[in-house]
């Protein structure tokens, strides 16, 4: 090989292109081919080599305690690690028979030396080694636990009743702030009454409803700072075996009431608190903080391991209380139940955990004005952006007037969809097909799904061309179709995509109203549609692609760089790298089922 057909190879490798060209020629000088045959050791714990292998062909595989952990392809290089400390806890062996470059170590450190974004890049990869997105996460949560604030949480509007007041008076209060808890307040303390009180000092007791509420209430009322570490507010909890504390300010007024729930609540992963903020919120800013708190959910639940799905589901139902919420702040009364608004997509699947688009439309009731409506629908797009919900690229949004107007006008758009279908009709039946109503009049969307239905009778060669979709986007069927020919894959296109549009075109045609992925198919297995080995296979592949493209949109929220569907297959583990190749291996027979399911070959 020349030495222009070796600075070639070195630069397509990262970081080598950054090398100047005197460095370059420097590092290709002091750099030599060898051979190595199956089975040589190259590294161990105990050998430290004197050079950075760089591959030109063959397989080398990384050990760590035995176990199996990485393998490198042509243009895959290692180890720095040991090089730069000197020490490795891996033992590097050849797989399959291994042609390479050797630079030379006492060079490689000069290099790392001479360039900072050379250096930089081992540097940084090394911690990434080192640190696994699991523990990172978990040491996140870790700090979180430790410094969070009272105030960081959710805390109760206080019922406040003076002294002097019947226990008829502050229960009737008590019912109004929707409450179990009664402040009393006498002279300059407070004093508490709960549920339990009432039942034993009260209820057991047969005392008179014109009882004042000093001669119940428990005095004092422990209390905890807003500023306080919220730690030691479930300490002094748990010491005093008690459920709930008021909170004080600076000035020392109660503010609010700290309940043992909530503070567990916040300690595991959040969502009982988010729930009750939307629940509560009385206006958008209210609800604006309880939907910022979703990442933070999600976040913890996928450090803990639980599973995509669950994930999915559990983000998707907060999700939707929040559309709801934020449907009820800003529609008029007399005008919500003349309409249903609807998410469509990923978000109508439930399957949007990561805010990556808003997909949404309203559905009106014949013989209602749209143009009312206008007005509000600009502002709930508006403000779900505001919200963090980025704005749908293809502007499939209640502002736009396509995705807004009457149940007729939908039916005029549906006959259009099958009886002149192109690419983009294909894309919008099976956005709507997908949609899931979240608030208003909910039989508007079902009436609408039923015309649907009626219209797809006998209607084969259109089903045909609708599931042609799954085979858009190629899928990877050897791990060196990913591994050493690109960086990045689209999981989504390769991946998720051909599932979703595969399960969605026969759930479209047995008429299954269930949106969600992993449900249509238990569904589809049910009717016999597809048999139990296939339905099981596509479950757990859409649960390792869902999760790959999870793990990855976190690491792109952290580094707060684009939200897209790329992985890195760099850095996936060797068993995350088996699990997706396992998976790419069941859509590739999903394509084909696929096609002969529909007849696909027969328009092609």
């Amino acid at each position: 090989m020349s030495l222009r057909d070796q600075e070639a190879f070195l630069s397509n490798i990262h970081p080598f292109e950054v090398l100047s060209s005197q460095q370059m020629n420097k590092c290709i000088n002091n750099m030599d081919i060898a051979y190595y045959p199956k089975d040589t050791t190259l590294i161990t714990p105990e050998t430290i080599p004197n050079y950075y292998f760089i591959i030109i062909k063959g397989i080398v595989h990384e050990y760590r305690d035995e176990q199996l952990v990485m393998d490198y392809h042509q243009q895959d290089s290692f180890d720095a690690n040991s090089l730069i400390y000197s020490k490795t806890k891996s033992t590097f062996k050849v797989h399959e028979d291994l042609i390479c470059y050797e630079l030379n170590k006492n060079t490689f450190l000069e290099l790392l030396e001479q360039n900072s974004e050379f250096k930089e890049f081992f540097l940084n990869n090394l911690v990434k080694k080192i640190q696994t997105l699991k523990t990172k996460e978990y040491t996140s949560q870790l700090s979180s636990f430790m410094i969070a604030k009272v105030e960081d949480t959710l805390i109760h509007d206080p019922c406040i009743v003076k002294k002097g007041t019947t226990l008829k008076d502050a229960i009737a209060k008590s019912i109004e702030y929707k409450t179990s808890t009664i402040i009393v307040k006498k002279d300059k303390e407070y004093g508490i009454i709960t549920d339990s009180l009432l039942k034993m000092k009260v209820l057991l007791t047969e005392k008179n409803l014109e009882t004042f509420v000093e001669d119940i209430a428990i005095f004092p009322l422990l209390t905890v700072f807003n500023d306080d570490y919220l730690f030691e507010a479930l300490t002094l909890l748990i010491k005093k075996g008690i459920k709930r504390v008021g909170v004080i300010n600076s000035n020392n007024e109660l503010i609010g009431i700290l309940e043992q729930l909530d503070v567990l609540s916040h300690f595991a992963n959040h969502t009982f608190v988010v729930d009750t903020q939307i629940k509560k919120a009385k206006n958008i800013e209210s609800l604006k903080s309880a939907s910022k708190d979703l990442i933070n959910i999600i976040r913890a639940l996928q450090a803990k391991g639980v599973k995509v799905n669950h994930i999915s589901n559990l983000i998707g139902q907060l999700n939707t209380k929040v559309y709801k919420k934020l449907y009820q702040l800003i529609v008029p009364e007399n005008l919500q139940n003349d309409a249903c608004f609807i998410v469509m997509g990923s978000e109508g699947r439930n399957e949007q955990i990561i805010k990556t688009d808003q997909d949404n439309a309203l559905v009106i009731k014949n013989g209602v004005d749209v143009e009312q409506y206008r007005e509000y629908m600009n502002q709930m797009t508006n403000t779900l952006i505001d919200f963090g919900y980025p704005p749908c690229e293809g502007n499939i949004m209640v502002s736009n007037p396509f995705w807004c107007k009457n149940v007729k006008d939908y039916e005029t758009e549906t006959s259009r969809w099958i009886e002149a279908p192109d690419m983009q009709n294909y894309m919008d039946l099976a956005i709507f097909f997908d949609s899931f109503a979240v608030a208003g009049d909910k039989n508007l969307l079902i009436k609408l799904k039923d015309n649907l239905f009626n219209k797809l009778h006998d209607k084969d060669v259109f089903l045909a061309y609708f599931a042609k979709a799954t085979l858009t986007f190629d899928t990877p069927n050897t791990i060196a179709n990913f591994m050493t020919k690109t960086h990045f894959i689209d999981i989504k296109k390769t991946g998720v995509f051909p599932i979703v549009q595969g399960v969605r075109s026969l759930a479209l045609r047995e008429k299954i109203r269930e949106t969600t992925t992993i449900k249509r198919i238990k569904i589809l297995q049910n009717r016999k549609e597809i048999d139990n080995e296939l339905a099981n296979e596509l479950i757990e592949a859409f649960e390792v692609l869902s999760t790959l493209r999870l793990k990855s949109q976190l690491a792109q929220v952290n580094d707060k760089g684009k939200i897209d569907n790329e992985i890195d297959t760099h850095t996936l583990s060797k068993i995350e790298r088996d699990l997706l190749k396992d998976s790419f291996k069941i859509v590739v027979a999903f394509k084909k089922f696929i096609t002969f399911t529909f007849k696909i070959d027969k328009i092609l």
